[in-house]
């Protein structure tokens, strides 16, 4: 009677090392394009295509149009903004303190070409929607985009 060992065979341990090593590759790919140099707080994104326009929207909230600025430059929608927390007097201690503060910066590489010179910004209720129509690609230079104000109600 031969004894089996509990070990898979050294092909599926070289398959698995592969795997794990893509694995941390992508993780680090990831990583990279997230936090740029400079970020301090990454604020989250949504990007979907319709009706010929392709629409992002940012949650930015608290954030005024004046600390936001919205461009595109090099085939990419560069999103960025301060957010600064207001400092309470003295004799206040934070028990928490979780809502991040500082500069942030998201570029959003763009696949398809889009006219640039119809985009369109708008801040509501702490979204920052930006929609960009379709187009044939043009090359070039950085075009600010700007916001507009948030509606009284």
């Amino acid at each position: 009677m031969t004894r089996r060992s509990g070990r898979p065979p050294a092909s599926a341990l070289a398959l698995l090392q592969q795997e794990v090593n893509d694995l941390f590759q992508r993780l680090t790919l990831l990583d990279r394009s997230e936090h740029l140099p400079g970020s301090e707080w990454c604020p989250p994104v949504d990007v979907y295509e319709t009706r010929g326009r392709l629409v992002v929207v940012v949650e930015v909230p608290g954030l005024p149009p004046e600390s936001l600025k919205v461009a595109f430059r090099d085939h990419s929608l560069v999103l960025a903004g301060t957010r600064r927390t207001p400092r309470p007097g003295p004799g206040v201690s934070f028990q928490c303190l979780e809502r991040p503060d500082g500069r942030f910066e998201r570029v959003l590489p763009l696949e398809i070409p889009v006219d640039v010179a119809r985009a369109r910004a708008r801040l509501d209720g702490g979204l920052l929607t930006v929609t960009l129509p379709r187009l044939h690609e043009r090359r070039g230079r950085e075009t600010i985009i700007p916001i507009e104000k948030e509606r009284d109600e």
